[in-house]
């Protein structure tokens, strides 16, 4: 996860290792990373490890000694103070001994509070952590309300004992502390086994939309506000699976096959290609595994962007699909977003093949070990790419399909050497200031992926491409009716003939992925942006409009504000 901690105008790190109930002793066992991005000496930039000097994760019992258990971090200003506070996700089992639980089974996740400098306090009674344990998997902040002040959304996994949860949904009061309206929206009423959340306005209509990655090839969820509730319009939309519901290529559907040869939907299948269990329809009914919500995906992050050029928010979903469960699996691919304006939120899947965005396959016991993603203008040509980090199983890489003129893609990850094995975790931002987008890949040790990484190191591939292409980087500072870091602020700016959109989104995906909160624009041999309009997240959709904006630097527009503030030169 990336942001501006320190307000210095370069984005830092958040970097977390995974063990759920186990805190990190200080000093010992490092799981927990702060990564400032601060000037070296002799020059050039470097990232320091401030982790205990910055406060983050100290535990609610004030333990001196150790940081509570954390596995995720999303960035917001819920105080609206100007700087960038930190929702850290705590993914909890029930305690192996509920009647003596540890300092790590009691751990919650949290609220805490930046200083300005990126140090952090912990907020007291911020009402964002359970009561009981769950397994928290997710966050993103939203202004679903349009208050101004910024609210929460958090997923959830499975439950300990394999059942699937609800959701929450916080409203920020804007000091700090949320209150819990899960029942009051109705989001509490859909429950899965969430893997990750993405929120943004898919329909241009100022209300934010909420999205729930589901596992176990669930249908995903998205929430459309109706009044004061959620209703979830995945399946009207085409967002929760795919029209591809053919399981007669399912291995353990022909495993069930072989001891019942007398059903009407075994008639003439092929022999099954993997060692049957015992006994052979052990994972196969034909009551429950043939209903559209089972033949779905295992989708791990979905995440929002402009990515057809078009002007409207399409949604990229990272799955992990295996050889053997067959054509119905859904497999990572692009929505491309049909929607002809407010309440018409319809998607179209893409022809992967036609688009160049299959995912290469070795050997015939393949697998898609989809788990995160980015979209990102990664070559300067203002047409979005697409990073999908895939892991776990043999052959895994993060791939990049580069965006062509033509409007269809090119897997380029090894040519370009960002062909990063086992990739668990993305994060895009210009680190150095350069007028590239650089890219953090963390590395799985999951199942085959241990073979590779014995540690979850986490990587920094530097662009270099140097500014072939003039740029422009805007921060956003929201006023009066907008949260004040502007989250589902929409920006287009135009320059030499050519419109990009994006939309200021917050934490999205598995186990809280968040790019750099401010948006970058390639704008080719332009000599300046003609126009820059901004479309503030306040309930009136308040416009400021900036034009023949210089390039070549990071600039502040301020709502309420015509003047264009230089951040950095």
């Amino acid at each position: 996860m990336s942001g501006d901690l320190n307000g210095d105008g370069y984005p830092d790190l958040v970097v977390h290792g995974f063990a759920p109930n186990v805190r990190e002793v200080v000093g010992v066992d490092k799981r927990i990373y702060v990564l400032i991005n601060e000037p070296a000496a002799g020059g050039g930039r470097a990232f320091v490890d401030r982790t205990y000097d910055s406060g983050f994760a100290r535990p609610a019992d004030g333990s001196q000694t150790e940081l509570k258990a954390s596995h995720f971090a999303v960035l917001a200003d819920v105080d609206n103070d100007g700087d960038l506070d930190v929702f850290s996700g705590t993914y909890s089992d029930l305690p192996a001994d509920a009647q003596n639980p540890t300092a790590a089974d009691l751990d919650r996740s949290e609220i805490y509070l930046n200083d300005g400098a990126g140090l952090f306090s912990l907020q007291d009674g911020s009402g964002v952590g359970f009561v009981q344990p769950k397994r928290t998997s997710s966050g993103t902040f939203a202004d679903y309300d349009r208050d101004g002040n910024i609210d929460l959304f958090v997923g959830v996994h499975y439950s300990a004992s394999g059942q699937q949860q609800s959701p929450a949904l916080y409203r920020g009061v804007g000091d700090g502390t949320f209150t819990d309206e899960s029942t009051s929206t109705a989001v509490d009423d859909e429950r899965r086994a969430t893997f990750g959340v993405a929120s943004c306005d898919l329909d241009d209509d100022g209300q934010v939309e909420l999205m729930m990655s589901s596992y176990a090839r669930g249908p995903n969820v998205l929430f459309y506000r109706d009044g004061d509730q959620f209703v979830d319009v995945g399946e009207q939309t085409l967002f929760s699976f795919d029209d591809n519901q053919d399981y007669h290529d399912n291995q353990n559907f022909l495993c069930f096959c072989t001891v019942n040869p007398d059903e009407e939907e075994c008639a003439g299948v092929d022999d099954p290609m993997i060692q049957c269990p015992n006994p052979a329809d052990a994972y196969w009914s034909m009551f429950s595994e043939t209903k559209p919500e089972r033949l779905g995906g295992n989708t791990f992050t979905t995440l929002c962007h402009d990515v057809d050029g078009d002007g409207r928010l399409d949604v990229y979903n990272a799955e992990i699909a295996h050889w053997w469960a067959g054509q119905s699996s859904d497999p990572p691919n692009l929505l491309l977003n049909k929607s002809e304006g407010p309440g018409s939120i319809v998607f179209e899947r893409a022809d992967r093949v036609a688009m160049g965005l299959e995912v290469p396959h070795v050997g015939v016991d393949w697998n898609e070990g989809g788990i995160t993603a980015a979209a990102a203008d990664l070559d300067g040509d203002a047409r979005t790419d697409l990073f999908l980090g895939t892991s776990d199983y043999p052959d895994q890489f993060g791939w990049v399909f580069r965006q062509t003129d033509a409007g269809t893609f090119e897997e380029v990850g090894e040519a370009i050497g960002l062909h990063h094995p086992c990739a668990v975790g993305v994060t895009t931002a210009d680190f150095d200031r350069d007028g590239d987008l650089d890219v953090v890949v963390a590395s799985g040790t999951a199942r085959d992926c241990a073979e590779i990484w014995s540690t979850n190191e986490v990587h920094l591939y530097e662009n270099n491409g140097e500014a072939a292409s003039n740029w422009l980087a805007v921060r956003l500072a929201g006023a009066g009716g907008s949260n004040r870091a502007a989250i589902g602020a929409r920006v287009v700016v135009e320059a030499g003939g050519v419109r990009q959109v994006q939309e200021l989104t917050s934490g999205y995906g598995h186990f809280g992925l968040q790019n750099d909160t401010v948006l970058f624009f390639a704008l080719g041999d332009c000599s300046e942006a003609s126009s820059v309009e901004v479309t503030w997240p306040d309930s009136a959709r308040t416009t400021s409009l900036f034009e023949a904006v210089a390039p070549g630097r990071l600039i502040e527009l301020r709502q309420g504000d015509d003047e264009v503030h230089a951040v950095l030169p």
